[in-house]
């Protein structure tokens, strides 16, 4: 099976990923850098300025799901607080996809990838930081609807040419993580 339709069939789970990572930034007792990770991954779904833009056929939500699953991996030695068993088995089927995104890419633009989703948690979307979704329920409810809006907005992922997708997405991924 081609990476590209591994990393299409990831597209199915998204919406179980984000409640994963909203049940982290939910917790009362995850430690802070969990909470701002999750925060930052959250806002990098609905960034306008991501890794490949959500329009580009074939590849434009593969970064997004990429991107869940290293924050994912980041976030696995910290404490993500009780979470429900749905979100812990969530969480732990995407750290193990991750794997995958390493296989693909290879150990330097992974390291890249990686380094790139580390900031995140520090990076302001639509003029909100990850903290302030940490440190303010209203934004995080204003913020869960904007994120309902894009995952709504989704287009069906389509791939016609999995080897040239293949080539497209390291491409975009090179280009942009120097």
């Amino acid at each position: 099976m081609a990476y590209i339709d591994v990393f299409k069939g990831w597209a199915d789970t998204i919406r179980q990923d984000i409640e994963a990572f909203k049940a982290v930034l939910e917790s009362t007792t995850a430690d802070a850098e969990a909470k701002k990770l999750a925060g930052g991954a959250l806002s990098y779904m609905v960034s306008k300025m991501d890794l490949i833009p959500d329009w580009n056929e074939g590849i434009g939500v593969i970064d997004d799901v990429m991107v869940l699953r290293v924050c994912a991996q980041l976030a696995q030695d910290q404490d993500r607080g009780k979470l429900s068993a749905a979100a812990e088995v969530s969480f732990e089927r995407l750290v193990n996809e991750s794997d995958k995104i390493k296989e693909f890419l290879g150990g330097p633009l992974y390291d890249k990838l990686k380094a790139y989703c580390a900031k995140l948690g520090d990076t302001k979307v639509r003029g909100r930081t990850p903290q302030q979704l940490v440190d303010d329920a209203g934004l995080r409810k204003t913020f869960y609807v904007e994120l309902d809006d894009e995952l709504k907005r989704t287009v069906p992922i389509v791939v016609s040419d999995p080897v040239d997708a293949e080539v497209r997405l390291k491409a975009h991924l090179t280009h942009k993580l120097k």
